[in-house]
């Protein structure tokens, strides 16, 4: 039995934060209950950052599990304490958010980072960061063994797409990999980019594809579902849509999807498609709204609809004509992911990783070339019968992913590392 600490931050973060609940924190979770719910791996966690938050966690979804937290003894009183006083106050009421920013204040002056017990630690097998770097206190340890996920490089990659944040915390994060780390990447191309970066040997980086939930993104067949959730976010019922899913920033592409997209409405008169974008505002999202209001046409033809709760994803994948993700550069993908195992077709770039997680079942652009991307938009509009082979092939290939062999796999690397 391989006993694992899991560093549980992401978690935290995303308890109250649900906007933060992206692809890291999908894996994250899912790596977490896959562990919790398997009697080979004797499992604790731990929490440099936001540990009073992944204190509130584990008591709303895991009471019952009683997980031992291996952060020291004064670093868990003082996180209990204020998590006592924030869950007193309703769940994301006013008056929670603001102690609890006034808590994130105070503890980011007098306590920006949680330490742990080295006793505690030194009991473990292994020692697994879902995304942040390996803290200092077990930098060239042999025992436990360290594990990372690598979700990309793309900060380290191309840090013009990024703020100061990402860009620094991609350097920690490769930093922190010693010759006792063992990286797992979400991705073949992932892997290449972190050997070529860092002169890793490919035979000490595992790969590990993530999965999209299935009781989160499947195949809604029901018009009222779907009809209902689109009058929820004002999307019109009477008209076809593409639909774009992502944080809107640039390295998304998104300003040449609308592009691509005027191009095609212009260019073959339709007037009965639109385009739905659904995401919170990311770093420099204001060029994308400038791409709106340069061109009056798109106005009414592009619905804008913010951040959406996972319970609706399914409806509005499956109710789209195509789902479009021209993004310029990925670590895994897991929007295409999710399109696919609700049976859309998908229009996605050629780059990175993207191609690995499509297969056949989907239409590869350049994604810097926009009449490729109008091209493969105006494609499934005009053909039904390319829609639905897109969509039968799309299902096939998201059976490939499934966060059972993610957790397997995860627990067959513990047992080979140990």
């Amino acid at each position: 039995m391989s006993k694992v600490i899991l560093d549980s931050a992401v978690l935290g973060l995303g308890y109250f934060n649900q906007q933060a609940r992206t692809g890291v924190y999908r894996v994250a979770e899912n790596l977490f209950e896959g562990l919790v719910a398997n009697s080979s791996t004797q499992l604790a966690l731990a929490s440099t950052q936001h540990l009073p938050e992944t204190i509130a966690y584990l008591q709303n979804f895991y009471s019952k599990q009683k997980l031992p937290i291996v952060n020291k003894a004064q670093d868990l009183k003082l996180a209990r304490f204020e998590n006592n006083i924030v869950s007193s106050f309703a769940y994301k009421s006013f008056p929670q958010k603001l102690v609890r920013e006034l808590f994130t204040r105070l503890r980011g002056y007098l306590k920006p980072a949680y330490d742990f017990d080295l006793a505690a630690l030194s009991a473990y097998d292994i020692y697994h960061s879902p995304f942040l770097p390996i803290p200092d206190v077990l930098t060239g340890a042999s025992k436990p063994k360290k594990v990372i996920t690598i979700h990309d490089l793309i900060p380290h990659l191309f840090p013009s797409y990024f703020g100061e944040w990402n860009v620094m915390i991609m350097k920690k994060i490769l930093d922190s990999i010693d010759e006792h780390t063992y990286p797992i990447c979400v991705s073949e191309a992932t892997k290449n980019d972190l050997c070529e970066a860092t002169g890793i040997s490919p035979d000490s980086v595992f790969v590990v594809h993530p999965a999209a939930s299935e009781d989160k993104f499947y195949q809604v067949k029901d018009d009222e579902t779907i009809e209902s959730t689109l009058k929820k976010y004002n999307i019109d019922t009477h008209k076809k849509y593409l639909l774009s899913i992502a944080t809107l920033e640039p390295r998304k592409n998104i300003e040449r999807t609308i592009r691509s997209f005027l191009k095609l409405i212009q260019q073959e008169k339709i007037d009965d498609l639109n385009l739905v974008l659904v995401g919170t505002k990311g770093w420099d999202f204001e060029t994308i709204f400038e791409e709106i209001k340069a061109n009056p046409i798109l106005k009414e033809r592009i619905i804008i609809t913010g951040f959406v709760a996972d319970q609706d994803l399914a409806a509005l994948y499956s109710g789209s004509m195509a789902f479009v993700y021209p993004s310029l550069y990925e670590g895994f993908g897991l929007p295409p992911l999710e399109a696919m195992q609700c049976g859309t077709p998908v229009i996605t770039s050629n780059k990175s990783a993207l191609p690995e997680v499509l297969g056949d079942a989907g239409l590869l652009v350049e994604p810097t070339d926009e009449n490729a991307i109008a091209d493969a938009m105006h494609q499934l509009y005009i053909s039904t019968t390319l829609r639905l082979q897109l969509s039968k092939k799309a299902l096939q290939q998201a059976q490939k992913f499934s966060w059972k062999k993610f957790t397997d796999t995860h627990i067959k690397i513990y047992q080979q590392i140990s």
